[in-house]
């Protein structure tokens, strides 16, 4: 822990300003007239509709690193999206490297999965980009962008709250890896003071999680052998006897609980597997409280876990 804290920091990368307008050009693919023809249209469909508020941003070049981590990053720091909703749609179009991402907030991954999302690019924006014909790229694909979300289950309840914990969490456990690397950025880039109180938080977050994980793997075993025990137990064959009948009378009952108890308990290993249950449920309600606010993952509004696609078009 203390090593790293001789790395020199890397200066401060330059902050991207959010998109000005609806349809932000950039990179001077589209003319202004449809543009501002454009964003007229793109705000109808995020303000009527209000199944989505979309954006799209063409950049001349990916400003630096992977092209999904920069739009994911931007997308964030945005806060593109409703509040507790999480419907951001972004579409980035790098003109250098003649590359389309989709950015796809929580709430519409349902509505707009990845395969979905790969297929709009591919159908819609990369045949008529490869002719070098932008304009009828992006309309073509507003265009089948406001048939499939008028077509979509969101349009029947407009906007419902995303707001499932299980669903979240899966997104943070999905998107692990790139939260590793945001943390290692973010401790790179601290003053010796940051990295000292990241590396503390870091040692305590992986002690806790290596606990939960020895605790929820020793109540594997037991669970799966469950049956097999509950076949074979000796204890279960002599819940008839007189001797077991009368720890359950009133007058026994009540003065301590009945010792069979604890012997089917450790017969069967209950013990471990309610503490398995116990840790997980832990470790399922601590990472979604973890990550809930943090603008390692998400920002203020719109939440996003890098659903989407990513595809080139070819030179005209």
């Amino acid at each position: 822990m203390l090593a790293p804290l001789l790395l020199q920091r890397p200066a401060a990368e330059a902050s991207l300003a959010p998109p000005a307008q609806y349809l932000d050009d950039q990179a001077g693919l589209l003319s202004p007239a449809f543009v501002a023809a454009k964003n007229q249209y793109i705000e109808h469909l995020s303000r009527t509709m209000k199944i989505a508020q979309i954006n799209v941003v063409i950049l001349p070049r990916v400003p630096g690193g992977s092209v999904e981590d920069f739009t994911i990053r931007a997308a964030t720091a945005w806060k593109l999206g409703a509040a507790g909703v999480d419907n951001g749609l972004l579409l980035f179009i790098f003109r250098d490297e003649r590359l389309l991402r989709l950015e796809v907030g929580y709430g519409l991954e349902a509505v707009i999965p990845d395969a979905l999302a790969e297929r709009l690019l591919a159908e819609q924006v990369v045949p008529a980009f490869s002719r070098g014909q932008y304009e009828t790229g992006v309309e073509d694909f507003l265009d089948v962008l406001d048939k499939t979300l008028e077509a979509s289950e969101a349009a029947s309840h407009r906007a419902a709250p995303y707001a499932a914990m299980i669903p979240f969490v899966l997104n943070v456990l999905r998107n692990a890896p790139r939260i590793a690397v945001q943390a290692w950025s973010l401790f790179v880039q601290a003053d010796t003071q940051g990295r000292m109180v990241l590396g503390l938080f870091a040692s305590a977050l992986a002690a806790s999680l290596a606990w939960a994980l020895v605790g929820i793997a020793a109540g594997i075993v037991p669970l799966v052998c469950l049956p097999v025990r509950l076949l074979k137990s000796t204890t279960l064959r002599t819940l008839d006897s007189p001797a077991v009948r009368a720890q359950f009378t009133a007058k026994n009952f009540f003065a301590r609980p009945p010792p069979v108890f604890n012997t089917l308990a450790q017969e069967l290993q209950l013990g471990e597997i309610f503490n398995a249950v116990y840790l997980l449920a832990g470790a399922v309600v601590g990472i979604a409280f973890l990550f809930v606010g943090s603008s390692i993952l998400i920002g203020g509004l719109g939440h996003f876990g890098g659903a989407g696609a990513t595809l080139g078009w070819p030179a005209p």
